[in-house]
């Protein structure tokens, strides 16, 4: 498919390009006219295409004519070469029975040995928790896409001698890049997974499995923006050793995004009322607490009233105490919109290569380093707006470090990753309430459940997972195949 979209894009820069007498730059097609030339491709060795009838015909690769011959009589011909390195530019002069130039024709990377590199498929387990409560588990499965934009104009990209962009023919070599970032997770719950379970691609798979299709797609995410590199990807500081290398670049991006909000009913978490919640309702009473907590949790302070709580002005107790619940769950309010965000910020991307990258002076990428099928490591520093930390608004400044990068001697199949999400504002203490958790889930429209409305959360909370690149898996299938 690669393959076609560059041979595709090609053929139209060069009808668009103007031409000298007797010069033409024609790719081969279904209705092109003789003389014209096969698409050169990264690792060919041979040069070909179609000429009338016993014209003859000379190759030259890079300016150096590298061989010559004769059209047979199917009016084809065909001249050995080394093998072709991405970059390279291909000529064909036609010397008789007229004197014809084609190209030249700019070399590109040979389709499908990058497939990884620009899509990252994510499936596995992460924790996440706010700044006052534990952690909880979800499973999720994400798909992160990056491409080069180098249609936006030349402070994008620079054109090779053939009019050729340069980032068709290395991708890597381009400034402006659109990424996307769909992602769906189950519900977070209380709950443990062992650490061995951990440590294999197979046995994260078989968790992720288990669950449901309803179960995993509690909530939609989604996130997408511009990055501009500050210096290429295949510019960027080289490090490493032997054949395995990467490059490290830095890009300012710019993007936004939204996520649905969990059910508000499914989600609920349960507590089961006891006395020591009841004098903690008494105490903040009793020292005129502003606001008090049964001001804050009137429904939560009736069920109370069966729990040493005497109640107060706004919420009075029967005397006697009527029988009632037992326990308290908690329901955030329905949204009318998706939770927002919107950020700026910096990106660090490091890039996979092997080969003899120590070694490689030329400006381009040439096949002595190349990309490996991985998808970058990343670490972004943002800064915005996000509704999923601000209690359901868009105010104030929020920071986002968010990273994501495979662990060595996995072949880019097991990654590790991790986002905190912080406010940038003053920290604000509040009671804490003494609650244990429900051993099992009650319906809530048993009488034995209060459900007691509360507002969205206003606090910091954290992300760290594990995950499988499926991408890179089924790759590695298809190629072993």
């Amino acid at each position: 498919m690669k393959l076609l979209i560059v041979t595709a894009i090609s053929s139209i820069l060069l009808l668009l390009t103007p031409l000298a007498d007797g010069q033409t730059s024609s790719i081969c097609t279904k209705n092109s006219q003789t003389p014209c030339l096969n698409q050169p491709v990264e690792g060919k060795t041979t040069v070909s295409g179609n000429a009338k009838s016993g014209a003859s015909i000379d190759v030259k690769v890079d300016g150096t004519k590298v061989g010559s011959t004769t059209a047979i009589q199917a009016g084809t011909f065909s001249v050995t070469v080394n093998a072709l390195k991405q970059g390279s530019t291909v000529e064909v002069d036609q010397t008789s029975p007229t004197a014809v130039t084609i190209g030249p024709i700019t070399v590109p990377a040979a389709a499908g040995t990058s497939s990884s590199l620009y899509t990252l498929g994510l499936a596995g387990i992460n924790a996440t928790a706010t700044s006052t409560s534990g952690p909880k588990q979800q499973y999720f499965a994400e798909f992160d896409l990056i491409s080069p934009l180098h249609w936006l104009g030349p402070a994008c990209y620079k054109k090779t001698a053939d009019g050729t962009h340069e980032d068709e023919i290395y991708p890597l070599a381009g400034r402006c890049w659109v990424w996307l970032n769909p992602r769906i997770a189950s519900a977070p719950e209380a709950g443990s997974t062992a650490l061995s379970s951990l440590t294999s691609s197979a046995s994260l798979t078989k968790g992720i499995g288990s669950q449901t299709i309803g179960q995993i797609t509690q909530t939609f995410e989604f996130q997408g923006g511009l990055d501009y590199y500050l210096i290429k990807p295949w510019n960027g500081a080289l490090f490493g050793s032997n054949d395995s290398w990467a490059r490290s670049t830095i890009s300012l991006i710019l993007g936004g995004g939204s996520v649905t909000p969990f059910s508000a009913t499914s989600t609920a978490s349960e507590f089961g009322l006891n006395d020591n919640l009841g004098q903690q309702f008494n105490q903040s009473v009793k020292s005129n607490q502003k606001p008090s907590l049964p001001t804050l949790f009137p429904q939560l302070a009736s069920a109370l009233c069966n729990f040493d709580f005497t109640g107060s002005s706004n919420v009075p107790c029967p005397s006697p105490a009527v029988p009632g619940a037992t326990t308290v769950a908690f329901v955030f309010p329905n949204r009318s919109r998706f939770l927002r965000d919107y950020f700026g910020g910096i990106r660090l991307r490091t890039f996979y290569f092997q080969g003899s990258c120590s070694k490689q002076t030329s400006a381009s990428p040439d096949d002595s380093c190349k990309p490996t099928d991985n998808y970058p490591g990343t670490f972004d520093a943002r800064f915005g707006e996000d509704e999923t930390v601000t209690g359901g608004k868009l105010r104030g400044v929020v920071m986002t470090l968010t990273g994501s990068y495979p662990v060595p001697g996995t072949s880019g199949a097991l990654r590790i990753f991790g986002s905190v999400y912080l406010r940038l504002h003053k920290n604000q203490n509040s009671t804490a309430l003494v609650l244990v958790p429900s051993p099992t889930f009650t319906s809530l429209d048993q009488s034995s459940v209060v459900v007691q409305p509360i507002q969205p959360s206003d606090q910091d909370y954290f992300r760290l997972g594990v995950g499988v690149d499926l991408v890179a898996l089924i790759h590695k299938w298809y190629s072993a195949k």
